[in-house]
């Protein structure tokens, strides 16, 4: 058993959060019970893991995409206001960690998807989201196409414009259709993201670029596996991972 208190404080420091400005509160969303015996976490808040933790009776659900983001409307009604009601009639925590977890240099996302492609990644950038990485030996686009699909267990889209033979990559996790310029510009062999715009084929071709999206939940999942992994073992209280299923 953990207080939350004892929860927050280690997560709160160990993630950083005081050195990140977000597009919502990191750390506690929600307030609930003290004493913590189990924690359920996902990759975004849904009615689907609240009501998994009410039936797991979890003291917390822990959340990469958490609730009360900057411009959304903030009115509790419709979906929000049924969400907000289970967790509070159950007396559960609410914890997000967004920013802070895409940019941890240990478990952060696309630190994770090196390491699981087989890729050495570079010391963090100055974006803070993104990630570098290179091969001992370069490999086959097919080969990163293979590589990605079984560390991230889905089936990554692509535009092949770029070269055949891949020795250094780029990873954002998430949304990184925005980012392709300042890719573009890296020199990279292909870039790894989540996602991707209705300009994005075009840029992929005129700049030569092997662009990859696998989904923005496939490539945010990682590192939260990672940080329940750590908080099961840090605590010694139960702490799981729900994989609720997202096509995007």
């Amino acid at each position: 058993m953990a207080s939350r208190k004892q929860l927050l404080d280690w997560l709160n420091g160990y993630m950083r959060i005081s050195e990140v400005s977000d597009y919502l509160p990191n750390g506690l969303q929600i307030e609930g019970t003290e004493e913590i015996t189990t924690v359920v976490s996902a990759v975004s808040i849904n009615r689907d893991i609240i009501e998994r933790a009410v039936a797991d009776d979890a003291d917390v659900i822990l959340v990469h995409h958490g609730m009360f983001w900057r411009n959304e409307d903030m009115t509790l009604r419709g979906y929000r206001k049924k969400r907000v009601k289970l967790i509070l009639d159950h007396d559960i925590n609410l914890l997000a960690y967004h920013l802070p977890l895409d940019m941890h240099p240990e478990i952060g996302h696309s630190n994770l998807i090196l390491r699981g492609i087989g890729a050495i990644a570079e010391p963090p950038d100055e974006s803070g989201i993104g990630r570098l990485g290179s091969f001992p030996s370069p490999i086959s686009f097919k080969e990163l196409i293979e590589r990605i699909n079984d560390a991230l267990c889905t089936k990554a889209r692509y535009f092949h414009n770029g070269k055949d033979s891949i020795e250094t990559v780029y990873v954002v996790s998430g949304a990184g259709r925005n980012e392709i310029d300042r890719v573009a510009e890296l020199g990279v062999d292909a870039y790894i993201t989540g996602d991707a715009k209705e300009s994005t084929p075009y840029i992929s071709r005129e700049m030569g670029m092997n662009y990859i999206f696998a989904g923005h939940y496939n490539t945010e999942r990682l590192g939260m596996v990672e940080l329940t992994k750590l908080i099961a073992d840090r605590f010694g209280i139960d702490a799981r991972f729900i994989d609720i299923e997202n096509p995007l």
